[in-house]
C-alpha cells in the first residue's frame, strides 16, 4: 500500500520571507490518498509545514511545493506490503 498526495495547494497567507529576502517558507495543504483507491472521496487532508523555496525559483513554487510534500509523504508513510 502506498500513501500518495493529490492537489497540493499553496497557502499564500503562509509565506515569510528571511531576512535577506533569498528564501520563502510556506506551508501547503493536500489530500493523502492510497494509491490506485477507487473512491475518490476516501481522502485525508494535510497541512505540510517548513516548506522552502529560493526566491530565485520562486516562478517554480508550485512544482517545488509538489516534490516537498511528495518527499514528505515518502519519508512519513512508506509504503508497505499487503497482507
Amino acid at each position: 500500500m502506498k500513501i500518495i498526495s493529490t492537489k497540493t495547494e499553496i497557502l499564500n497567507s503562509s509565506l515569510k520571507f528571511n531576512e535577506d529576502n533569498t528564501v520563502v517558507t510556506f506551508q501547503a495543504n493536500c489530500y493523502l490518498a492510497v494509491e490506485g483507491n477507487p473512491y475518490a472521496d476516501l481522502v485525508t487532508p494535510k497541512t505540510v509545514f517548513n516548506l522552502t523555496c529560493n526566491v530565485s525559483e520562486i516562478a517554480d513554487i508550485q512544482a517545488i511545493a509538489e516534490s516537498q510534500v511528495n518527499n514528505y509523504i515518502t519519508t512519513n508513510y512508506p509504503e508497505i506490503e499487503r497482507i
